[in-house]
């Protein structure tokens, strides 16, 4: 969705104000979780008595399986597309690996800020050691339990990486939402917005947001 909704405000606002990107589809994280076993671990791990019965055992289980996806290989024919994918951006470039979920944005169940992002700097190695970091959020401790309370499944869940240029020191960080969400009555937009790069949906302690309703009220 993340890389949908890219490439369609690239085409509205053009190329100097939306950043150019790519999508890593859901696919290479089902072949990545397929082809180390890891789905069977997570499994194994979920049926664990002490999985279930104890809040903290819980997180640190979970902690131990992030640990696992961003130990394991990336299969071979994954690793070329995404260096692939890699080259494509100027030397130097910082890349930000962008979360995107087949399990946020649902009819009762927006998943907003349960997932997290990464950048990957130029002296990080390989591309695919930060979609990996993304790809292992999908299984932080807040996100596996607002799954398990909304009664998804956790084995169908899948990770997409909308993958673009990085920018340091953004002046503001905000969520748009194209309706009006107080009242469908009337057309608007509902916009959530705040100063410097402190996350909408993770703010740093003490953020203050701006909410804002923009709507035509009258004939």
């Amino acid at each position: 969705a993340k890389t949908s909704n890219l490439a369609e405000l690239r085409k509205l606002l053009g190329t100097t104000t939306t950043p150019g990107g790519s999508g890593i589809p859901f696919s290479f994280y089902d072949t990545f979780m397929k082809e180390n076993g890891l789905y069977d671990k997570a499994k194994a791990m979920m049926a664990d008595p002490r999985f279930t019965s104890d809040v903290q055992t819980r997180e640190n289980m979970l902690r131990d399986f992030r640990r696992a996806l961003r130990d394991a290989p990336v299969p071979a024919q994954l690793e070329k597309k995404i260096a692939a994918l890699h080259a494509k951006f100027p030397a130097g470039t910082p890349i930000r690996c962008r979360s995107s979920t087949n399990n946020e944005d649902l009819q009762g169940f927006n998943g907003a800020g349960l997932y997290d992002s990464y950048t990957h700097r130029p002296d990080e190695g390989s591309l695919s050691n930060t979609v990996k970091q993304t790809w292992a959020s999908l299984w932080n401790f807040r996100a596996f339990e607002e799954r398990d309370f909304h009664r998804i499944d956790h084995l169908q869940a899948a990770m997409g990486v909308t993958v673009h240029p990085n920018n340091d020191d953004e002046r503001a960080n905000g969520v748009a939402i194209t309706k009006n969400i107080y009242d469908p009555n009337w057309p608007g937009f509902y916009v959530n917005a705040q100063v410097g790069e402190s996350l909408v949906t993770n703010p740093d302690p003490g953020a203050k947001p701006d909410e804002l309703l923009i709507s035509k009220i009258g004939p």
